[in-house]
């Protein structure tokens, strides 16, 4: 199998980085995450549908967008924000009525350049992870934004999905905990984070085992971290939200 991404994966509470060499092409996908790729000196493709092929030299898509991407053997990072974070609340708002926009390269082009170096210089993972938050807040504009605060019973609820990954998560439940009937905080939930709560769910427990198989698991045992059946299940779950394989993936 060709591989479609080699490099490192690093994540975080609300983010993650995936810095290194693209390959293969991603197949049309969406993913719940405010997503930035970042070429390193070249151009990447999107597509989204309807729409031809368009080029950029740094792009933002937004959470729930589908798309297809192409960057052969391209030094990128692409960085991805969850969307009920402040600089991902702020990304989705200047993203999401286009699908994907154009960034400005000369703005970012410190960060860019450090990220790079820092790549290359295999730095640790505390600091590449530290890099990559500042590339977000620098284009979020975060510093000087006012912040956009979510409704504090879906910031509670999320804190409860966490909790429970391990366990069956139910709606009811997590409704409960916060002193909503389970239709009400349905919708808000909905309104909140553009995505119901067991897709919300979902995405969390590919983060798991995501996070799981880079840190050097079977896809089997990366599957079972994050409660999947097996690894098919995961495989299938993955493809669907980034477009390639996970056993595509070469983490370093």
């Amino acid at each position: 199998m060709k591989p479609s991404a080699t490099g490192r994966i690093l994540l975080w509470r609300g983010g993650s980085i995936w810095i290194g060499f693209a390959g293969e092409p991603a197949e049309p996908h969406a993913h719940h995450a405010v997503q930035i790729a970042l070429p390193f000196g070249g151009r990447v493709r999107f597509q989204i549908p309807e729409r031809e092929w368009q080029d950029y030299d740094a792009a933002l898509v937004a959470a729930h967008q589908p798309h297809a991407f192409e960057a052969r053997n391209q030094f990128m990072a692409t960085l991805f924000v969850e969307p009920e974070s402040l600089e991902g609340r702020v990304l989705q708002r200047r993203a999401r009525d286009h699908g994907v926009v154009a960034l400005g390269t000369a703005d970012i082009k410190k960060e860019s350049e450090a990220l790079a170096s820092a790549y290359q210089a295999r730095v640790s993972g505390e600091e590449l992870i530290a890099l990559a938050r500042a590339t977000i807040a620098k284009i979020a504009g975060s510093q000087a934004t006012p912040k956009i605060p979510g409704d504090p019973r879906v910031t509670r609820a999320i804190e409860r999905i966490r909790e429970r990954l391990g366990e069956t998560v139910s709606l009811s439940a997590i409704a409960a905990d916060v002193h909503l009937s389970p239709d009400r905080f349905r919708h808000l939930f909905l309104d909140e984070t553009g995505v119901g709560l067991r897709p919300y769910v979902l995405w969390l427990r590919l983060e798991t085992s995501l996070a799981a198989y880079v840190a050097g698991s079977s896809l089997t045992d990366a599957a079972h971290a994050g409660g999947f059946a097996d690894s098919a299940h995961l495989s299938r779950t993955f493809k669907k939200m980034f477009g390639i394989s996970p056993a595509s993936v070469q983490a370093e």
